[in-house]
């Protein structure tokens, strides 16, 4: 049994837009407020070029076990927004436990802001100041597909398979880390393939590693970006719902000419012909068994580790041979920030699927996993028996970045937004 489900989930023109702290987002004068109706520290959105949707699917094996994957075309999975969600579809009489849900966020840089309660992303202003008829809205919308989904239940089939993408994207870190280049990417696409009894399509869902940056901080109007055009393409190829999942795309782009052609991206044709091609390679059965497993994870305080060597990769030299004078004795700015600030006890979950004798995990990962920890994960899974990996990125909570210890210690943007020190 399947069910799937789609909601417009747009908020109204004038909240701010998540993603970028510059540019025409930011209010020119910050940090002096200039409060509008949703703004406090950015400007208001201009208008609408894709509407932000909210989709779910609910499956049901012969068991009667049940799990739900729910996405929204967003920055990040913010953990009380979700739960705010499912608290709300608890209320409508949705019955599966919220253990068994996985929140994922397409990580759109142009979707609605002013939704989390992490006051570290308000102050950025990456988001800005949470308002809350924006989060109920956006909730409520999140919670309205789960529901939907479940009443639209009826017997289906389905199959997952991982194909291989190459020629979308790139490793941003190219050039500053000496562990990757341009071509540092992950190219796993994983599809799972659900339809009615008749063949009929229901849902497409596709996991790839992208940010949503196509769009960059000049851009004043809400959209899905290149990962919502690619749904577009293949919801109207197909037929059926189209379900972003966002991967190990801590450090990877859309290279510049998949962002070509805006809105109808270069990238996105590429993308979606490469989802229908691994979707028609697969052949769903009925015969589907799932489980859901999750553990809450308590990270304590942040960990800022300011440091010129991580901040301005400034180890030696610089005036009156500062750098040189801090890495010595190691001065440094690391207040502890607590779940104020930061979510900081995140939901990890996996979901298992077993189909035609083979086994596949989705696992989730509370914020923006580098290349290399999206590969750690998928080793480690292999070695557990797992024939294949979904690595679900952005879901359940945002916690910043996860960068592995080598990245780390390299710096960058990345480094600086993993919050946990080196170990995180």
């Amino acid at each position: 049994m399947a069910g799937v489900a789609a909601v417009d989930a747009t908020l109204p023109v004038g909240v701010p837009l998540a993603g970028y702290n510059h540019g025409a987002r930011q209010y020119k004068y910050f940090p002096v407020p200039n409060p509008t109706k949703y703004t406090n520290w950015m400007n208001p959105s201009k208008g609408v070029l894709d509407p932000t949707m909210a989709k779910a699917v609910v499956i049901q094996d012969g068991s009667g076990n049940h799990v739900c994957i729910v996405s929204i075309d967003a920055i990040g999975a913010d953990g009380n927004l979700m739960h705010l969600a499912y608290v709300y579809a608890s209320a409508m009489g949705f019955p599966i436990p919220e253990e068994s849900v996985v929140f994922g966020a397409s990580h759109t840089h142009s979707g609605p802001g002013g939704v989390s309660e992490s006051f570290l992303w308000q102050v950025a202003p990456a988001v800005d100041l949470l308002v809350p008829e924006l989060q109920q809205k956006m909730a409520r919308s999140l919670a309205a597909a789960m529901m939907n989904a479940y009443h639209n239940m009826k017997p289906a089939k389905m199959n997952i398979g991982i194909a291989q993408l190459l020629g979308v994207t790139v490793n941003r870190r190219a050039g500053l880390s000496p562990y990757v280049n341009r071509d540092s990417v992950d190219p796993n696409l994983g599809v799972i393939r659900i339809d009615d009894l008749t063949g009929a399509p229901m849902l497409t869902l596709w996991n790839f590693a992208i940010h949503g940056v196509c769009y960059g901080p000049g851009n004043m109007y809400t959209s899905s970006d290149i990962m919502g055009k690619a749904n577009q393409l293949i919801e109207s190829q197909v037929g059926g719902i189209s379900m972003f999942i966002n991967a190990d795309a801590g450090d990877i782009d859309p290279s510049g000419p998949s962002c070509a052609g805006a809105p109808n991206f270069v990238g996105s044709n590429k993308i979606a012909q490469a989802v229908i091609a691994a979707r028609s390679s697969l052949v769903p059965s009925p015969n589907v068994q799932v489980a859901s497993f999750s553990h809450y994870v308590d990270f304590g305080p942040a960990q800022l580790n300011a440091t010129l060597a991580r901040f301005a990769n400034c180890t030696s030299g610089g005036p009156l041979d500062i750098c040189t004078f801090c890495r010595l004795v190691g001065c440094e700015l690391n207040p502890p920030l607590g779940g104020a600030w930061l979510e900081n006890v995140p939901r990890f979950t996996a979901l298992k699927f077993l189909i035609g004798g083979t086994s596949t995990v989705l696992v989730t990962m509370p914020g923006e996993p580098l290349l290399e920890l999206g590969w750690w994960v998928r080793n480690d899974t292999l070695d557990a028996g797992y024939a294949q990996t979904l690595v679900a990125g952005y879901s359940n909570n945002h916690m910043g970045y996860f960068a592995p210890p080598n990245e780390y210690m390299v710096g960058g943007y990345e480094s600086q937004l993993t919050f946990w020190g080196i170990d995180t």
